[in-house]
């Protein structure tokens, strides 16, 4: 899927960040029909420059978010660092008039998000914070429906792989995990249902590792119970389901696939299995597209045409981050 723009439609992409997030956003810039003109990484001898010349070869690589944050020549700015980076940079982001898609987390915790925020300085118009879920066209649908009304219960399963997690990042990735990781569902949780209740939490520190498990419920403020399952190395499948009074079960898992069940199917017994089972009848499944990285193209055309429709906002992701020191 691309996008033909003529030359005075397409904006100067500078991408900041030239990682996995950094190269998938570039991609997408360039099918949304715009140009990555510029890529900063960390050092001129980072093993990404061959990658992002791959992907957009005209573009100048530079060393460090300064160089583009100084370069009047860009339309806008992808701010894709890694975790621990992002957080330092925010006042000076915000501070900036350039249009930014910056990739979370934006703080590691909210008061220093909310600092940032309230800032005189601070210019979050034409911020768009990278919560890419909300653009998946499964949680649409799904937002759609829970518009209809009707809804019974909710459950949401999440399941942090520590030793994954701290392979890739390092063991000082995971006091931080869910703002990191699990930020991506529970913000989607967020938008999807609006503000949570804590009616009752149970926490369970980790015996190795600075990790709490979190399982407990929550209600919306119309009324409806939300049960929450937050747990560490949890071999159960992750996402969330929706349950209605039509008797439907709406289930986001992974929240790349959408599965609307409607009804049992009865499996007798047979001469191959002796018990009578009861499967759920998929009446529809609908799958997200994955040529890119999932909701990433169109979460940049959001950007890119200055209308971010169900994106997320500075504010949104301080509260996403104030529901996430709630529960901990």
């Amino acid at each position: 899927m691309s996008h033909s723009n003529t030359k005075d439609d397409r904006q100067r992409v500078g991408i900041a960040g030239i990682g996995p997030a950094g190269i998938q956003h570039a991609r997408a810039v360039i099918a949304s029909g715009h140009e990555v003109v510029a890529a900063a990484g960390k050092d001129a001898n980072s093993p990404r420059i061959e990658e992002i010349r791959g992907v957009a070869p005209e573009a100048r690589i530079v060393t460090g978010v300064e160089a583009l944050l100084d370069d009047d020549s860009l339309d806008a700015l992808v701010v894709a660092l890694p975790w621990y980076a992002t957080p330092d940079l925010l006042p000076r982001l915000l501070a900036h008039e350039k249009p930014m898609l910056i990739e979370k987390p934006i703080g590691l915790d909210a008061a220093s998000i909310e600092a940032a925020l309230k800032s005189p300085d601070a210019k979050i118009d034409g911020k768009l914070i990278g919560f890419n879920r909300r653009y998946y066209g499964t949680a649409e649908r799904l937002r759609a429906r829970l518009g209809e009304g009707g809804l019974k219960a909710v459950y949401v399963t999440v399941s942090e792989d520590l030793t994954r997690q701290q392979k890739a990042h390092g063991s000082e990735i995971i006091p931080h995990l869910l703002t990191f990781s699990s930020a991506h569902t529970l913000d989607l949780v967020l938008h999807l249902l609006g503000r949570l209740l804590i009616v009752k939490l149970y926490r369970k520190r980790e015996k190795e590792v600075p990790f709490t498990s979190i399982n407990g419920l929550l209600e919306t403020e119309d009324g409806a119970p939300v049960h929450l399952a937050l747990n560490a190395s949890d071999p159960s499948p992750a996402g969330m389901r929706f349950l209605f009074d039509d008797h439907t079960n709406w289930s986001l898992s992974p929240l790349e696939m959408l599965s609307i069940f409607d009804r049992y199917e009865i499996m007798e017994i047979s001469p191959r299995s002796k018990i009578r089972r009861y499967m759920p009848h998929v009446a529809e499944l609908v799958d997200e597209p994955v040529e890119f990285k999932p909701g990433f193209l169109a979460q940049m055309e959001a950007f890119l045409s200055g209308d971010f429709g169900p994106g997320a906002s500075v504010g949104q992701a301080l509260a996403t981050q104030q529901f996430i020191e709630e529960i901990q």
